[in-house]
């Protein structure tokens, strides 16, 4: 008697189970699939409320330009985000690598073509500081990105107070080719997505995400990959810099201002998790940069204000954290 007992216990127990995975495999579902219909409807919307002005071909190459830069930096910005970290300084990072390659390339001290390697590497040092100082003084590192951010900021303010900081277009212009930035675009995704989801890089970086003590507990060097993290979306800025500065041919007080809301609002409007995890994934930040790119451009087109449109994105960022986070016992998961 007592063991049939068990018997019925122990099937409950595997019924339950199964059902606990089912939904848990159908939650899952649902969330990957809900970034994109909401990319799919913000598409729709815009093209039937400005009469198609939103998917005609100028338009449409003007929006890869501006999902472009977005791209790029929120594949880099994944692996920061992967792990539960956080960069408020990318965009003055951005502002202050512009400065540097412009002043380059405006006193031709090198070759043009060394330019880019230049800017990767001045983008992967000055961000490397966010994760070693966070690491070494324990300082949070959103304070730390902060500081920054504020430093960036004061230089390329300090920079361009006579006036703009141009390059010449004409010897760069071949750079502003879109064959060559798709093909780069498509480098970097690859790059990173491989990297993110199938190396040690990624899977650790998501490990501390999940849980940052037993990723200590469990041999991970935390100092190591932290730095590495920043090190890579250091990377992505450089690149983004220099593309950008070839395509505009100028540095001014407010090159990359808004970059920081753009990823964060992006990371967020694709699904990917704020404090890393095992549901951070690179198809996220992608589908994300590239909502927010369209919302943007849409907004513009439509006829809103341009002041308004990180207006429009700061609140509309507010409300999906808001609905998308749960609060247990006065703290907030994921």
């Amino acid at each position: 008697m007592a063991e049939k007992v068990l018997a019925k216990e122990r099937e409950e127990e595997k019924q339950k189970q199964a059902e606990l995975i089912h939904r848990m495999k159908r939650k899952n579902r649902i969330s990957a699939i809900v970034p994109f219909l909401g990319l799919v409807f913000i598409v729709i919307f815009f093209a039937i409320v400005t009469d198609g002005r939103t998917v005609n071909s100028n338009n449409l190459i003007n929006l890869v330009n501006q999902s472009y830069t977005l791209i790029i930096v929120c594949v880099g910005a994944a692996f920061v985000y992967g792990y539960g970290g956080m960069d408020m300084s990318v965009g003055y990072v951005q502002g202050f690598i512009s400065v540097i390659i412009a002043i380059i390339a405006m006193n031709h001290l090198v070759p043009a073509w060394i330019v880019l390697p230049i800017s990767i590497v001045c983008g992967m040092l000055i961000s490397s500081i966010n994760g070693i100082v966070s690491v070494y003084t324990r300082v949070p590192v959103f304070v730390v990105s902060l500081c920054i951010m504020n430093i960036c900021k004061g230089i390329v303010a300090t920079a361009v107070a006579d006036t703009d900081i141009y390059m010449s277009y004409s010897e760069y212009s071949g750079w502003n080719n879109n064959v060559l930035k798709g093909i780069v675009l498509i480098f970097i995704i690859a790059a990173g997505y491989y990297t993110f989801e199938y190396t040690q890089i990624g899977k650790k970086l998501k490990i501390m995400g999940g849980n940052i003590t037993a990723a200590k507990l469990s041999g991970i060097n935390v100092t190591k990959y932290t730095i590495l993290a920043y090190v890579i979306i250091g990377a992505t800025v450089g690149i983004v810099a220099f593309f950008t500065l070839t395509r505009t041919g100028v540095v001014t007080a407010s090159t990359g201002s808004g970059l920081m809301l753009d990823v964060m609002t992006a990371i967020v409007l694709g699904g990917f998790p704020l404090f890393g995890g095992a549901k951070a994934k690179i198809r996220s930040a992608v589908i994300g940069a590239v909502t927010v790119s369209v919302l943007s451009n849409g907004l513009t087109i439509w006829g809103l204000n341009p002041n308004y449109v990180n207006g429009v994105k700061g609140i509309l960022f507010l409300i999906i954290v808001c609905i998308s986070y749960e609060r247990k016992k006065g703290e907030i998961f994921n």
